[in-house]
């Protein structure tokens, strides 16, 4: 199991039903490679590699959570959190 963040990031994911609460870089992942909805940008690139690195432990989970932060911007998906 991998470390949880220490402030969830909450996303509104148009092929999801209702809210997903994202704690770790491992869910992060699975959202940006399954669900996500453009697969492209910079953004969305490095978020994939940074929670694919903080699940190696070659990158920090607070490194993770904020490229996963910064895709979601990037991707203009609505965040509650």
């Amino acid at each position: 199991m991998f470390k949880a963040w220490n402030e969830c990031v909450i996303v509104d994911l148009p092929d999801l039903d209702g809210i997903q609460i994202v704690w770790t870089p491992a869910e992060a992942a699975t959202l940006l490679s399954e669900h996500w909805p453009v697969s492209h940008g910079s953004a969305y690139n490095a978020a994939l590699n940074a929670c694919t690195d903080a699940m190696l432990g070659t990158a920090s989970d607070d490194e993770a959570r904020r490229a996963f932060v910064a895709a979601a911007q990037e991707a203009k998906i609505t965040m509650m959190r």
